[in-house]
């Protein structure tokens, strides 16, 4: 078919069958163009939407099974552009870049064989120039890949830096700390730059250079096909069909080009998602059996020692029994080791050492979930998800009635405020609902007394919340702690008169223990707490707990 019009032209005689049958083919293979695209059309997208999909599930996942300790050294930004940004760019890039390359391999060897098969020597002309430019390109890969991992680092870097700014501005404001943190962003901001404009440089450099690449080739084909039509060992028509197999032969490589510089993307996004995908997990517990059928609530702690960084020891050779139903108060100053205590108690912290058991049983034999389901905790830190004020206070228990959560609201002062929300109970807390942070510590202390579990953590459960509300609230916490261990932790030593037993903690050890007159009483480091406490107020509070 090559020379079937020009041969027909000179002979006067040009044969239409073979014409027509080239075009039926042309028409055939256009057709199954059509058909392939409109598949990857359907394809690609899916794929592309799915492999997001089932990587976020992955992460979110992997993210329940990273110890705390783990996840406390890692940046909420970071993690955020991660799920975010990363999986964004794997999720539309990756898929186009498999379809590209087969696409672009498939046209480079058929094109590749059809010279072969035309011309060697011409072929062998067309494709030194193009290895030569490819080899440059990959070596412009391989050097360039750092700036793609740095522009996802700095990405995740900014994410951190904003999310910090956000939720601090009014102490950025307040104490006029803007230009530090216009410097901080300044300096993430540049190292941004730099590395977004030298990845789109070395994007835009390497189709440049396949270009160039390209056109040598073609220049090349003229030149020496031309010559060897004059030296009589090539027809005019093969010339012609080389020169649109040259075409062909280089156009993939130019998609090639492109598609090398968004992998590179991918690779860099992929790398900071499996690198979270690697971290260190919590021990598989599904073989564990140990449980406590009937909670009586007697809890022993033995020789405990725990560090959240190793050879800085917060708890060591910490040892107390716990009677059922004993409310228990934990003091002392900040960083002794307070909140700690609850941490390891419910095991979102592992023990370096010793033994925590309730009624006997070794709490590290049991399944992190079985534990938690014993206890009912109310943390220091008031938190609320972007569900109603309902699914909030039930969380994880969708079986309570409304009428108690409603009982339960009233007992503690929160239903009226609840009442004056938009919709009541069934508000959604997003932000545009502003909630004072003692409006949220009510809903935390409400939805602790709803779960109702055996064991019971209060850790400054009424600090936000002001004086008035706060006998309401104590008066109601009175009856959640009827039959309950409870552990009490607290800087106002004013709400923990009524322990049980008090515990004085001082740089992670027991330093004395008693009730709140006899440590008054013997004038030790907790008569020191409370004196420091009530320093130049009236002697009327201290005589009223005496």
């Amino acid at each position: 078919m090559t020379n079937a019009i020009s041969d027909g032209i000179d002979s006067g005689s040009v044969d239409m069958g073979a014409v027509a049958g080239a075009g039926a083919i042309l028409v055939a293979l256009y057709l199954l163009n059509m058909l392939f695209s409109t598949l990857e059309s359907y394809i690609v997208p899916s794929a592309s939407e799915r492999n997001g999909d089932t990587m976020r599930r992955d992460l979110a996942s992997k993210m329940f099974r990273i110890p705390l300790k783990t996840l406390d050294r890692m940046s909420t930004g970071d993690v955020m552009s991660r799920f975010t940004n990363d999986t964004d760019t794997i999720r539309t890039q990756s898929a186009e870049c498999i379809c590209d390359t087969a696409t672009a391999l498939t046209m480079l060897l058929g094109s590749l064989a059809m010279m072969l098969l035309t011309n060697v020597d011409l072929a062998l002309v067309s494709v030194i120039p193009v290895a030569v430019g490819f080899a440059m390109m990959l070596a412009i890969v391989k050097g360039s890949q750092g700036y793609f991992v740095s522009q996802a680092r700095s990405l995740g870097q900014m994410n951190s830096l904003v999310e910090e700014l956000y939720y601090g501005m009014d102490v950025v404001n307040t104490y006029n700390d803007r230009d530090r943190a216009m410097a901080r962003f300044s300096e993430i901001n540049d190292s941004l730059y730099r590395s977004a404009f030298r990845t789109r440089f070395v994007s835009s450099l390497m189709p440049r250079i396949m270009d160039f690449i390209s056109n040598l080739g073609y220049v090349l084909v003229c030149v020496f096909g031309s010559m060897m039509i004059l030296d009589g060992r090539m027809d005019f028509g093969i010339l012609v069909a080389f020169i649109v197999y040259v075409r062909q032969f280089t156009n993939p490589l130019l998609r090639l080009s492109d598609t090398l510089a968004s992998m590179q993307s991918v690779a860099a996004s992929a790398e900071r998602v499996f690198e979270f995908m690697r971290t260190e997990e919590m021990e598989d517990e599904s073989e564990k059996t140990a449980a406590v059928p009937a909670v009586r609530g007697h809890v022993s702690f033995e020789d405990v020692c725990f560090s959240y960084v190793e050879g800085s020891p917060v708890i060591h050779g910490l040892s107390l029994d716990v009677k059922p139903g004993q409310k228990v108060a934990i003091v002392g100053p900040t960083g002794a080791g307070k909140s700690t205590i609850a941490n390891i108690l419910m095991r979102f912290y592992e023990l370096d050492s010793g033994r925590i058991s309730i009624d006997g049983v070794d709490i590290s034999d049991m399944r992190r979930e079985d534990l938690r389901r014993l206890f009912c905790m109310v943390p220091q830190e008031s938190w609320t998800f972007s569900a109603s004020v309902m699914e909030n206070i039930t969380l994880g228990d969708e079986s309570v009635d409304k009428g108690r959560v409603e009982e339960v609201c009233d007992a503690i002062g929160a239903g009226q405020f609840i009442e004056g929300l938009e919709n009541g109970y069934d508000t959604v807390l997003d932000e545009s609902v502003q909630l004072s942070i003692g409006q949220k510590q009510l809903l935390m202390i409400a939805r602790a007394m709803v779960r109702d579990a055996p064991l019971l953590i209060l850790d400054e459960a009424t600090s936000s919340v002001d004086t008035n509300l706060e006998k309401k609230v104590a008066a109601a916490m009175e009856k959640l702690v009827e039959d309950k261990a409870s552990f009490i932790i607290a800087h106002r030593l004013s709400t923990i008169k009524d322990a049980d037993v008090i515990l004085v903690v001082k740089e992670g050890q027991i330093v004395e223990k008693g009730t709140f007159e006899s440590l008054l009483a013997a004038g030790g480091f907790f008569k020191t707490l409370y004196d420091s406490q009530f320093e130049g107020c009236d002697r009327g509070p201290r005589n009223r707990f005496r």
